[in-house]
């Protein structure tokens, strides 16, 4: 196989030993990006990557992602310890993205990586959502990003609302329930009922919600939008979380704060400054969180109430 250039963030390769860099939370899952040299032909007005933007492509969200030759990548990964605990592989939409990706995956595998391995991809077909799973990849992305459809159309996202809801449909099927992420961006102008009632229809899909901050990025479109509201965003976590574990067995609530996604996905400070922190990457930050018992309460009974499930309020 020949070399296949990659992006990968910067906290992936610092922790990789590629990158001489302090990190105050090390990443837990390698994060990796197609590379495409004119930028992704989706239209997302967020995106750094998107070609319609003339943001630095050398950044997702707010994270450098250097180029990066996969065989590099790979051979640092044999060679040293084990430091992750997962492999996520991202697409951009470019000509032949499919065949690539399938590249990358037999690469990995073929080298005698055996970390877990998700994908996040826009919508495909089924058969090749099947060809990945067979070749050994275990979980599913989906950068849904918009939670109403009219968002979804402001933001130029690539297809449709439909298009993406049967595909959501579809990875489920074929990588079971729980096993497909659905990845959404609270603070693009949707309400709190409206995010909330998004991340219900994501459950009740039998999907799981990765949930992220809005994060403004210059040269994209939606540069001059601002941050959403960090107690905003504490009630959706909140209500995430409760989705997440189906109102049952909930034992500590601070934990809902912790980055959501894949098992093994931390995303450290890909949205916020360590100063200002909307998804917590570990334990260890989490413990230094500001957040007063009364505050978690108020902010739970807010979650409780949009979820309209006022009977569960008992057991604070």
């Amino acid at each position: 196989m020949i070399s296949v250039l990659v992006r990968a963030s910067l906290g992936s390769l610092a922790t990789l030993g590629i990158y001489s860099l302090k990190l105050l939370a090390k990443p837990t899952t390698l994060y990796i990006l197609q590379y495409s040299p004119d930028g992704c032909q989706a239209g997302c007005k967020f995106c750094p990557q998107a070609k319609i933007n003339n943001a630095d492509k050398n950044f997702v969200a707010r994270v450098p992602w250097p180029l990066i030759e996969l065989d590099v990548i790979i051979d640092k990964l044999k060679k040293g310890k084990q430091v992750f605990s997962r492999i996520c592989v991202q697409n951009v939409l470019k000509k032949d993205f499919r065949k690539e990706l399938i590249e990358v995956v037999l690469k990995i595998r073929k080298s005698g990586v055996n970390l877990p391995l998700s994908i996040t991809i826009t919508p495909v077909e089924k058969d090749f959502l099947v060809k990945l799973k067979n070749l050994g990849v275990d979980r599913l992305g989906i950068g849904l990003d918009a939670a109403t459809p009219v968002i979804f159309e402001k933001i130029g996202k690539p297809y449709s609302w439909r298009i993406y809801m049967d595909f959501i449909d579809s990875a489920v099927r074929v990588f079971g329930r729980r096993n497909v992420s659905v990845h959404l961006i609270f603070g693009m102008g949707e309400g709190l009922k409206e995010f909330v009632d998004a991340m219900k229809l994501i459950y009740d899909k039998g999907a799981e919600v990765a949930l992220f901050a809005f994060t403004p990025i210059k040269n994209t479109q939606l540069e001059n939008l601002p941050k959403p509201n960090l107690h905003h965003y504490r009630v959706v976590q909140m209500a995430r979380y409760l989705l997440s574990k189906n109102l049952r067995d909930i034992d500590d609530f601070r934990r809902a704060f912790l980055t959501s996604g894949c098992p093994g996905c931390n995303r450290p400070f890909y949205n916020e400054s360590p100063r200002k922190i909307y998804n917590y990457p570990s334990e260890e930050l989490l413990e230094n969180m500001q957040l007063t018992s009364s505050e978690i309460k108020n902010i739970l009974a807010e979650s409780l109430a949009l979820l309209e499930q006022p009977e569960w309020l008992p057991c604070l």
